[in-house]
């Protein structure tokens, strides 16, 4: 079963939900800017996931996701600490070639295949979740 990959977003996801109160504490005009960093990532995530289970290979969300990642101690260093954002960039680095799963998925068995996507959605919500709640918190 493709569980690497699939695994490490939830984890990376999971992660950033857990932060969530802290990167709520940003300042009202920045909290956008948070959330559409993490939303971003999360679209990543949704496009991947859709393509992969129409059969189709999900082309340049390789490199979105190196850019995400690239991206992830500016967006959110101040709010979670430098070296909290710097873990988690490296984390989101270690498989930015999501494109691999692909591959992966087409020689897994159909309950292991559909097991990966349905964690490949639950790690986008995480990311999604915790852009609306930065988004919505006082």
């Amino acid at each position: 079963m493709p569980t690497g990959i699939v695994d490490a977003l939830f984890k990376v996801g999971s992660a950033l939900f857990d932060l969530r109160n802290a990167l709520s504490e940003a300042r009202q005009a920045r909290k956008k800017t948070v959330a559409d960093f993490l939303s971003g990532i999360a679209q990543t995530i949704e496009t991947t996931s859709a393509s992969l289970r129409q059969g189709i290979y999900p082309h340049g969300t390789c490199q979105e996701l190196l850019a995400h990642a690239d991206h992830m101690v500016k967006a959110i260093g101040d709010l979670v600490g430098e070296t909290e954002a710097t873990d988690l960039a490296s984390q989101l680095k270690e498989v930015w070639q999501i494109e691999q799963l692909y591959g992966q998925l087409q020689s897994a068995a159909p309950e292991d295949r559909h097991r990966s996507l349905d964690t490949l959605d639950q790690a986008a919500g995480l990311f999604r979740a915790t852009a609306a709640f930065v988004l919505v918190s006082p």
